[in-house]
């Protein structure tokens, strides 16, 4: 710690009164600060930021030098050789032989279906038919067979032709033989003509026809 410079000056003086005169003496004590040198405090924050600097520059240098060797170490790395495989000779041209050009057949292209949708059937079933009271019997066989020999004796040309009638179930069979084929068909249609006939089974002959 340094200490100031002390300066004594001492004056002199004369009071002069109506009465007396006197002397009196003055002494002036003046420091003047020390000019050399510096306080400590000043020193040790020098001594501190001259150290923090030179750690910051050592870190920046230590990281500058890692980055380096990394892309020395990566410009260095052996790059690998690329393997071409060696070509093999081309096979002997074999000539081609090009067949004529044949006609295509024509393609026919016949267009799909039309699918219609059909309305489902409708199916109406019919009401029975009511019963009437009324309404006449229906004829059986034996009734039938004596309306056909009737029709077959009331004609003129066929009464004497000897006609036997047979009905079974509808079917109504004539036997016997005429003179013309005429004859014949008369009979047929007068057995036809009856009510309850359903089928007519001829046979019926004409005289004088080769059998």
């Amino acid at each position: 710690m340094s200490y100031d410079e002390e300066q004594q000056k001492r004056s002199r003086v004369v009071v002069e009164t109506p009465n007396a005169r006197r002397e009196e003496y003055y002494a002036r004590t003046s420091r003047v600060p020390e000019r050399a040198g510096y306080s400590t405090g000043v020193v040790a924050v020098v001594a501190l930021l001259a150290i923090a600097a030179t750690a910051l520059i050592m870190f920046f240098l230590m990281n500058r030098s890692d980055a380096t060797n990394t892309n020395v170490s990566v410009a260095t790395a052996p790059t690998p050789i690329p393997t071409v495989p060696t070509p093999l000779p081309p096979p002997p041209a074999t000539p081609i032989m090009v067949p004529p050009a044949q006609q295509a057949p024509p393609v026919i292209v016949q267009p799909p279906p039309t699918t219609t949708t059909q309305p489902a059937p409708v199916i109406v079933t019919p009401p029975a038919p009511a019963t009437n009271a009324g309404a006449a019997p229906q004829l059986d066989d034996a009734t039938i067979e004596a309306n056909v020999n009737k029709a077959l004796t009331d004609d003129a040309d066929l009464k004497d032709a000897g006609i036997t009638v047979t009905v079974i179930n509808g079917r109504a069979t004539l036997i016997g033989s005429v003179k013309t084929p005429e004859l014949k068909t008369r009979a047929e249609r007068l057995a036809h003509g009856i009510k309850g006939v359903r089928v007519v089974d001829s046979k019926i002959m004409v005289e004088g026809t080769p059998q």
